[in-house]
């Protein structure tokens, strides 16, 4: 029987498999372990890398959904294929160290409590590049991952069952009435509603550095404001199905988005040239923020933040309302009165500070603040 059971859902990763797929093999352990792959349907050659890697360290399982439905569907059809006491969850794009299988069986056992659940560590490649951006999310403005802030072997709650490493025992999985839910259609917040559900059966996550997975998904301010979007979308997914439970103040707000609408509206008769100001806006602030992804100044983490934050709200107001055109009048307000302070005060305070700004880009934003 298989020590542990590796769950991987893939999508359009056919470029990264043979070298995440490879790291499995490379590992030093000598209890037998299992990948289970379900390919999401992808438009890439995905399925057919996974169909013909030939495993030489452990065995692999190969599923292909029909049709794309996300990460938590990929993930609730592996389940079931698993027989292992153990079940860990990692992404396609996460390449193991090679103690890292060994390292989660060590810690389970001393740790036999079927509530607990080994959380380890996912850091960059020291072959990768790594600019601003990446070093950002993962450091002090952590909406990518929380690492920065966790120590060695204190206990994290249900926020940080990050399925891109992390191990539980299968027995635990088993207690709930279903797995990961569909209704989170992207990979947001799906694995935290699980947990939640979890925490109610005695969930508990515990933090190790040991296990240490590589991240080979290289990051740029456009992909990741893409991202923050996505993941206010599946935050609204979590207050609907959990209301009260996420505090923080846009999913709030956006309880009272739905009849915030009209409001927006007579904003802009009063005001006509805000009216598309939501996207000049952005795409001003994307393009201010990737100037300095190679950059690095003392400002920059501030501006990160304000403009991730932007993109994960307008996240939560699309969210909460289907109707484009109840929607765009609520991003325009919410850009001039969010977004268009983080792009003042920064180039206030860009400008004595003698951090280059980029000429044509400011002048332009500078009119449009104004």
């Amino acid at each position: 029987m298989n020590a542990i059971s590796v769950i991987m859902p893939c999508h359009n990763r056919a470029r990264e498999l043979p070298r995440v797929l490879d790291g499995y093999d490379r590992q030093d352990t000598d209890q037998p372990f299992e990948v289970i792959a379900v390919d999401d349907a992808s438009t890439d050659d995905t399925f057919r890398v996974l169909s013909e890697y030939p495993p030489h360290a452990f065995s692999l399982s190969v599923e292909r959904q029909p049709a794309n439905r996300g990460p938590a569907a990929a993930r609730n059809r592996a389940i079931p294929m698993a027989e292992s006491p153990l079940l860990l969850f990692v992404g396609d794009d996460i390449v193991p160290e090679p103690d890292f299988i060994r390292r989660h069986i060590q810690i389970h056992r001393y740790l036999p409590d079927i509530c607990c659940a080994v959380l380890g560590r996912v850091t960059w490649p020291d072959d990768m590049p790594q600019n601003t951006l990446m070093a950002h999310i993962d450091g002090l403005g952590a909406q990518q991952f929380s690492y920065y802030y966790f120590q060695d072997g204190k206990q994290y709650d249900f926020r940080h069952f990050y399925t891109a490493n992390i191990s539980a025992k299968r027995e635990l999985l088993l207690s709930v009435d279903h797995w990961f839910d569909t209704d989170f259609t992207y990979a947001a917040f799906e694995d935290t509603e699980l947990a939640y559900r979890l925490v109610k059966h005695g969930l508990r996550i515990l933090y190790s550095s040991a296990p240490v997975g590589r991240h080979y998904h290289y990051h740029t301010v456009w992909t990741f404001a893409a991202r923050q979007h996505r993941a206010g979308m599946m935050a609204c997914v979590f207050d609907r199905k959990h209301p009260g439970v996420m505090r923080r103040s846009s999913i709030a707000a956006a309880r009272y988005w739905r009849g915030f609408g009209p409001l927006a509206r007579a904003y802009l008769a009063l005001k006509p040239e805000a009216a598309g100001a939501g996207d000049g806006l952005e795409a001003a602030a994307l393009q201010l923020a990737s100037f300095y992804e190679w950059n690095p100044n003392r400002l920059l983490d501030r501006l990160y933040v304000g403009v991730l934050d932007y993109f994960w709200r307008k996240g939560v107001v699309d969210g909460r309302i289907n109707d484009p055109e109840v929607a765009r009048p609520i991003h325009d307000y919410l850009a001039r009165r969010t977004l268009a302070p983080v792009l003042a005060g920064f180039i206030r305070e860009a400008l004595p500070e003698g951090i280059a700004l980029p000429e044509e880009l400011t002048h332009s934003l500078l009119g449009r603040l104004s």
